[in-house]
């Protein structure tokens, strides 16, 4: 009995696929999108963005500090999708997927969270009391501001 949970969210935004990709993929950005969680970044790997980039976050979520802890890029095809995981957090599993499709007025962003909480049974209840609602905070907070930011006239 483990404790899994899939958080998706999902908004369109009107700018270019390309735009979109190159902000939302560069992990530093985080930190504009993600300020209602605390979120810093730090220790971004050198090179172009891509498989293999690694970086260190911390953040605040369910009132609680999480600290700085190694992501790695392990997918990468620009301007479609990236997905990157947790690699060795404080949850058993944490990973990221953005997908991203061209519309009639610019791109539509889905992000997920995949996530797998240590605990079996209390995890199942931390998950339904505030981990879930957390997660989809973070992701909907995160997707308006990307939203405000990549729309603001230049």
């Amino acid at each position: 009995m483990i404790a899994m949970g899939r958080v998706e969210s999902s908004i369109e935004i009107e700018a270019p696929i390309e735009k979109v990709f190159a902000f939302l993929s560069n992990p530093k950005n985080r930190e504009k999108i993600l300020a209602h969680a605390e979120v810093k970044v730090e220790n971004v790997s050198k090179g172009p963005i891509g498989v293999g980039t690694t970086y260190r976050w911390s953040a605040v979520l369910a009132g609680r500090k999480v600290n700085l802890h190694p992501h790695e890029i392990v997918e990468f095809e620009k301007n479609r999708r990236f997905v990157d995981h947790d690699k060795g957090g404080s949850l058993k599993k944490e990973e990221f997927t953005f997908v991203f499709a061209a519309t009639d007025k610019g791109t539509k962003v889905t992000m997920t969270i995949d996530y797998e909480l240590p605990y079996s049974v209390i995890g199942k209840i931390l998950d339904k009391l505030r981990f879930r609602k957390e997660f989809e905070r973070f992701l909907n907070g995160g997707a308006q501001k990307a939203k405000e930011i990549l729309e603001a006239p230049s």
